[in-house]
């Protein structure tokens, strides 16, 4: 997944609409480790060497990076367990994925997709 700035979401008449990159499923990598403390998850990276320590809302986003859901998708759920509107829930999903891209947890897409 390419790194997006604030700059590349766009407004529609629904709320914000992801970009196309976004119409990716954001997946974990599979060589991090975690711990689930008080809600909050521990992520353990060894490759990087950094542990990471997610909100509860971070938390809930990141056990949806498993491949299978859009952003667009974890912020319907994300909508029904914070009791957010989906605007606030898809924008905070969107910040998330691209902070957990930044610090490399996530795997490309290219990975996925067996391209390296």
């Amino acid at each position: 997944m390419q790194r997006l700035d604030r700059k590349d979401r766009t407004l529609s008449r629904g709320g914000l609409a992801p970009p196309p990159a976004f119409a990716l499923r954001p997946q974990r990598r599979p060589d991090i480790r975690t711990r689930v403390v008080d809600g909050e998850t521990i992520v353990l990276d060894r490759r990087e060497e950094f542990v990471h320590q997610l909100n509860k809302t971070a938390s809930y986003i990141w056990e949806r990076c498993d491949g299978r859901y859009s952003p667009a998708e974890i912020a319907d759920e994300v909508c029904a367990a914070f009791e957010v509107d989906h605007r606030t829930a898809l924008r905070d999903v969107l910040d998330i994925v691209e902070e957990l891209e930044r610090r490399k947890l996530l795997q490309s897409a290219q990975k996925r997709n067996g391209q390296f």
